[in-house]
């Protein structure tokens, strides 16, 4: 598989990550702003869930939270941000599946996934949607499957960006099924939902928060789920695996991680102020309607996650023969 080697510029030439002493003092709160890192721009499902949780985040830590956007790069730009600051508590970064995609996607990272960052809690999962513009001809999984037989790469699908799991859920589905369909990537999930609202590309694997309001206007039809079961929003729409392609199943996941060093105080501190967020009663109605899952988990299962969705989707990009160029 050739990897890619992208032109980082400026990031590749950043220092490795700096393993300062962490300001105890930012564990019991500060006049500092805390700075939420985002890999992507505004409109896509990470955005969406920060500024649900931002309310919440800044009434239990005290302290101003500020949803700093900085897409690019597939991600690359915001993770190296955080993998080079204080670990004092004052800059996370709230990550993207492709977090756990990016080291096999990209054949240099100017840091490192699995010893740059501190965990510090998966927020929510959720189910990807195949979105596809209502002149597109087909109405199931089925018979996309049959168009992208007949016509080999006349699909053609968005993804937030090169190595997104909406990339690598495309390709299982196109080498399960044995048809081959078109890549063309955006700089997030903003941007790739509206390429497919103006039909400069025929599908979306999105989250349904993306698109939830396209699918009211009928701007936007709903091929299939990749779960384990139906959305609850659209009970009408089955999953990829009920139709002819048992075991299909992808996750995106959001998760916030520190930079390396930070402190168990530090941690926890954080942990609790986002697991208090996720169970206030406007955040979990308004998480659970644009169908995501809210989990919370702890520090360690998040670094359990990404080991987990590193090996897996590995295993699908090499098995799809997917060029990272």
């Amino acid at each position: 598989m050739l990897l890619k080697s992208l032109p980082l510029g400026a990031i590749s030439a950043l220092p490795l990550p700096g393993h300062a002493v962490p300001d105890e003092e930012s564990a019991r709160g500060g006049s500092r702003p805390i700075a939420m890192v985002l890999p992507f721009p505004p409109g896509g499902s990470v955005d969406i869930v920060a500024r649900q949780l931002q309310p919440g985040l800044k009434a239990g830590l005290r302290q101003t939270v500020v949803v700093d956007n900085k897409p690019g790069a597939g991600g690359l730009i915001a993770s190296s941000t955080v993998a080079r600051a204080r670990p004092d508590g004052h800059t996370f970064l709230m990550a993207f599946d492709t977090h756990a995609i990016n080291p096999f996607a990209y054949k240099k990272l100017p840091y490192d996934t699995f010893r740059d960052f501190t965990p510090v809690s998966q927020l929510v999962r959720f189910p990807l949607v195949l979105a596809a513009h209502p002149s597109l001809p087909v109405s199931n999984v089925r018979e996309l499957v049959e168009l992208g037989r007949q016509k080999p790469e006349s699909v053609r699908y968005a993804s937030s960006g090169v190595g997104s799991l909406n990339q690598l859920a495309a390709e299982a589905l196109a080498t399960e099924s044995g048809m081959r369909m078109l890549h063309v990537p955006y700089k997030g999930g903003g941007p790739a939902v509206q390429a497919v609202l103006s039909n400069d590309v025929d599908l979306f694997f999105s989250s349904y928060a993306a698109v939830q309001a396209h699918v009211a206007a009928k701007t936007i039809k709903v091929l299939g789920v990749t779960g384990t079961s139906r959305l609850r929003q659209l009970p009408q729409v089955p999953t990829v695996a009920e139709q002819g392609y048992p075991g299909f199943e992808a996750y995106s996941w959001i998760g916030v991680f520190g930079p390396a060093g930070m402190s168990t105080a530090v941690v926890t501190r954080m942990h609790d102020a986002l697991a208090g967020a996720l169970r206030m009663p406007r955040v979990v109605e308004a998480l659970g309607a644009q169908g995501f899952e809210i989990v919370a988990g702890s520090p360690a299962d998040l670094g359990n996650l990404v080991r987990q969705e590193h090996d897996k989707w590995y295993a699908v990009a090499r098995k799809a023969n997917i060029q990272f160029d």
